[in-house]
């Protein structure tokens, strides 16, 4: 016999938690949700101007920074916000915002780790609706038994000129 502080049978927290997680795949990405795609990023295989931080496929040939990927995952909500014109001394610069919710099981497949260390993931690119984001906050959401649900991730654009040497990501430059 188990008592309230030792809950048992087949409804554990664990079981409850991959519950909610399909449901949330079930019933808020499929009729509702989007789909971005993720794009990891490759250090071990990045060759980059050491005082720039650019890529230096220019340089060496060795082909810049480097993403595997993509990977579809699929977005709970995404909510996009315009950019502000920012007026400097070089001139007019307008770079939109995104905000993603993510399925914590979903994030996990793809990068297993993530939901541990989600400000780890600043360097990936995010590709959706055909315009590049990058990531700059990660917050984990929706707490069950200890364990994240939820992923939420802010980002912001890269514009065409940042990814001037970023050949895997030239096609979304012009």
């Amino acid at each position: 016999m188990s008592r309230a502080y030792t809950p048992g049978g087949r409804f554990t927290s664990d079981f409850e938690r991959g519950s909610i997680s399909t449901g949330i795949t079930n019933d808020l990405t499929n009729p509702v949700g989007t789909h971005a795609e993720w794009w990891l990023y490759d250090s071990a295989n990045t060759a980059v101007d050491p005082i720039y931080d650019v890529g230096d496929s220019y340089y060496n040939g060795s082909g810049g920074k480097m993403w595997t990927g993509p990977y579809q995952i699929q977005v709970i909500r995404a909510i996009i916000k315009q950019g502000d014109t920012k007026i400097s001394q070089q001139g007019f610069y307008n770079a939109d915002y995104l905000h993603l919710t993510i399925n914590a099981l979903d994030i996990e497949k793809i990068v297993p780790g993530t939901m541990a260390n989600p400000d780890s993931r600043d360097r990936d690119r995010i590709v959706w609706k055909g315009e590049v984001f990058r990531p700059y906050k990660s917050q984990q959401e929706g707490i069950i038994s200890e364990d994240f649900i939820l992923l939420t991730v802010d980002l912001v654009q890269v514009m065409p000129e940042e990814m001037a040497n970023d050949v895997q990501f030239s096609q979304y430059a012009n």
